[in-house]
């Protein structure tokens, strides 16, 4: 059964499904229905939890010899398969569907990071479709995210009107982890309040120093000094690093791929191809005009290594290497690209 992330929660009310699929291509939605499946399993007391990272060199055997002996513990069991590639190819899908087939006690929850709309009509997630509950995660659409932000400030207790809503997707461009953080911000500041534009505002503004985005809007207008100054708060306030990361790799991308569109589109359709919101629009082209497509390449190559030190205990190189990184797009230099 199809169940859009929104009517999870009340579905977990009536009970647990015995088997749970969630994909999509935003991942607050996707780690938050996971979250709550989760939740919902402790409440109904299902007290031990099997994890098995379904990558590129899984053995899908793991998934049967994991599951084929009885629990010391617990009668039930939630088993919570991680598909990063949304693809568990012809063994892992034969697998998966044997897996529903045969039945039992344990509850199997599919997490898939990646996920394309014709990955509904293949056997596998037909199977688990019909054996309990599909929960796509799709990206919020720009036209939605209004109403999905006062949604969301709603269940924190919140009531925002729609100026402060329009706000706030205008400056955070469809990043729902962002936005989140920002509602759960506004959440601490007006507790149980009216959340109007003007609050919005003063909000955003005592924020606005430290943020990611703001490191991105100095890095990329060319500010190398207050990128680094910006870089200090950020590790001070204790950032947390993929955060950042996630935010310079999509501005990055952007302008990459509009430094290649541009050369055969218009701007206008360079920008309408790659969904870009207006209000970004004259920073994203003043950018790739500043930026050489060789500090481009080798930035996202940076930001490569950045990502994996930002997943391991290598803090200091990791704040290293990004104030390297800043500098190099700030000044268009790709001597600092240079670990």
């Amino acid at each position: 059964m199809k169940l859009f992330p929104e009517k999870l929660p009340q579905r977990l009310k009536q009970g647990l499904d015995p088997v749970y699929l969630v994909a999509g291509q935003e991942p607050l939605l996707i780690e938050e229905a996971c979250d709550a499946i989760r939740s919902g399993a402790r409440e109904a007391g299902v007290a031990e939890r099997i994890v098995l990272e379904a990558d590129a060199r899984f053995d899908w055997s793991q998934l049967g010899s994991a599951t084929e002996t009885s629990s010391l513990f617990a009668t039930q069991r939630l088993v919570e398969v991680r598909l990063p590639s949304g693809k568990p190819g012809r063994e892992g899908g034969s697998v998966l569907r044997d897996f529903v087939g045969r039945g039992g006690d344990d509850i199997l929850l599919v997490k898939c990071d990646e996920w394309e709309i014709r990955s509904e009509s293949t056997a596998w997630v037909k199977a688990l479709d019909a054996a309990g509950v599909y929960v796509p995660c799709w990206k919020v659409k720009p036209n939605r995210l209004p109403q999905w932000i006062a949604a969301r400030m709603r269940s924190r207790g919140l009531n925002a009107d729609a100026a402060a809503s329009r706000f706030l997707a205008e400056r955070l461009e469809g990043n729902l982890l962002a936005a989140a953080q920002e509602i759960e911000r506004l959440a601490l500041l007006y507790p149980g309040g009216q959340v109007g534009l003007q609050e919005v505002r003063a909000a955003v503004a005592d924020s606005a120093r430290f943020d990611s985005f703001r490191l991105v809007e100095l890095v990329f207008s060319g500010q190398p000094g207050a990128a680094l100054r910006c870089i200090r708060g950020l590790r001070e306030a204790d950032t947390p690093m993929p955060l950042i990361v996630g935010a310079l790799a999509r501005e990055l991308q952007t302008i990459g791929s509009f430094q290649l569109l541009s050369r055969q589109h218009s701007a206008a359709q360079a920008f309408t191809a790659l969904k870009v919101w207006k209000s970004r629009q004259q920073a994203i082209a003043d950018a790739a005009r500043r930026l050489s497509p060789r500090v481009v390449r080798e930035s996202l190559s940076q930001l490569s290594e950045l990502d994996q030190l930002s997943k391991s205990t290598g803090r200091d190189a990791f704040w290293l290497c990004l104030e390297r990184l800043s500098v190099a797009l700030a000044t268009n230099r790709p001597e600092y690209c240079a670990a």
